[in-house]
């Protein structure tokens, strides 16, 4: 049968192949200006202070003049929907952390800073020469971007004695998430007929042999663009990652079982696969109850923010200013222009 080409993203809602893998870096200066504060500038003299300050952090300064430096190194097409006010924000919560940090006595080593950087390189692939192609095109220079390190492992270091000491994740946790997931593969398919015509031929497959069969029938049939390459293997998923038809009808499966009829959803006809997980629970409990962990303390740390801002004394003098509206299109009488070319989805 000859593989018809599909635009349609598969049933799987959001991507959970490294669900277990946190890649934690990006090149930080594509958004540099989120990520930083202000180590405090004088400003000009014939500015009052409401000119010249954006806010106060505990008496921590916060000037307009760093705001507008930070907010000049978003990339534009960011700067669409990243505002002053939100960068400012943003370097509110930050002065505050690192002066909490600073109470607590908590350092990070120049070492640390270097050692993170050459992990997060090598993590993104990019070489020395690559980094500072990146920092010259933002106008970044190194000491200040080993500063920006200094500043969120510090923050880190912070989160991880304050949050993360009293967060734990039990063994029945544990093994209540492994349980929780299941391992499938899934051929979609535009009309009904082609659906039941493949699960006529697996059928007649033996069971020792189903699994490679479907990925065949998968790179060969299958209208998910992924397919050609994972053979319509999706992995491990829980519930709630897939749209409900196919998460019933995946979850209502035994091991090595497919769909006797097919699947609708709003992407086509699905043939369904369950497999056995790659890799048994002694295997994965590192990485879950790791996953767990850092899911734990990331909705704990908005929780810590909230108390600090609470006791904080906080001044905000800076005022966004209105967002000149886009210009109105010329309308020009000419001869009639090309039909538009479909985007690819």
């Amino acid at each position: 049968m000859a593989k018809k080409k599909h635009k349609k993203h598969p049933s799987k809602k959001k991507s959970d192949n490294t669900m277990f893998k946190v890649v934690v870096f990006v090149i930080l200066v594509a958004v540099v200006g989120l990520l930083i504060f202000l180590t405090s500038k004088s400003g000009s003299l014939r500015l009052t202070k409401q000119d010249r300050v954006a806010a106060t952090v505990n008496g921590e300064e916060i000037t307009t003049e760093y705001l507008d430096e930070q907010y000049a190194r978003v990339p534009p097409e960011y700067q669409g929907f990243i505002t002053k006010s939100m960068l400012l924000n943003q370097t509110i919560n930050e002065v505050l952390l690192l002066q909490e940090a600073k109470k607590k006595g908590i350092t990070v080593s120049k070492e640390d800073v270097q050692a993170e950087i050459a992990a997060s390189m090598e993590q993104a692939n990019v070489t020395e020469q690559e980094l500072n192609e990146r920092l010259a095109a933002q106008n970044v220079t190194r000491d200040f971007l080993e500063d920006l390190y200094m500043k969120q492992l510090t923050i880190n270091k912070l989160i991880d004695e304050v949050v993360g000491s009293k967060i734990q994740v039990t063994d029945a946790e544990v093994k209540d998430f492994y349980d929780s997931r299941i391992r499938a593969m899934h051929i979609l398919v535009e009309t009904e007929d082609e659906a039941y015509d493949l699960i006529d031929q697996l059928k007649k497959v033996p069971l020792n042999a189903i699994e490679s069969k479907f990925s065949e029938l998968a790179k060969e049939n299958s209208i998910d663009p992924s397919a050609e390459t994972n053979g319509g293997d999706l992995g491990e998923f829980g519930r709630g990652m897939m749209v409900p038809e196919f998460e019933q009808a995946a979850f209502g499966l035994e091991e090595y079982a497919f769909t006797a009829e097919p699947v609708k959803t709003q992407y086509g006809y699905h043939i369904i696969l369950r497999l056995p997980k790659e890799q048994t629970l002694d295997e994965q409990a590192d990485a879950i109850r790791e996953f767990l962990l850092t899911q734990k303390k990331g909705q704990a740390v908005p929780l810590y923010l909230d108390q600090l801002l609470r006791k904080a004394d906080i001044q905000v003098f800076f005022k966004e200013e209105p967002q000149p509206a886009p210009a109105a299109p010329q309308i020009q009488v000419t001869s009639p222009a090309p039909e538009p070319v479909p985007a690819e989805q």
